[in-house]
């Protein structure tokens, strides 16, 4: 038998709060927005969007799984890659 502790169950009970109607409608519309705004970076090559790892992200498919998953990098001013863009703009 090993001496590893047993693992302690998850007392955290979640409570979800209703969002009103309002709420929901402006959110929606907040989402709206921020995907047209990384669809117009991407058609128009103004931004580029990359994952924690580096990894360039070329669609808004790619863009949207990553913010999902946290795994957008937000900003990162010494990764390197920003230099190198630079150069070849």
């Amino acid at each position: 038998m090993s001496n590893t502790p047993k693992p302690r169950p998850n007392t955290f009970k979640p409570v979800l709060v209703p969002r009103t109607p309002q709420q929901q409608q402006t959110a929606y519309e907040a989402a709206l927005e921020l995907v047209q705004l990384i669809d117009a970076h991407l058609t128009n090559g103004t931004q580029h969007y990359r994952t924690k790892s580096g990894k360039l992200l070329r669609t808004l498919d790619q863009v949207v799984n990553a913010i999902m998953s946290d795994n957008l990098l937000i900003e990162a001013p010494s990764v390197g890659w920003q230099d190198e863009l630079a150069r070849a703009a």
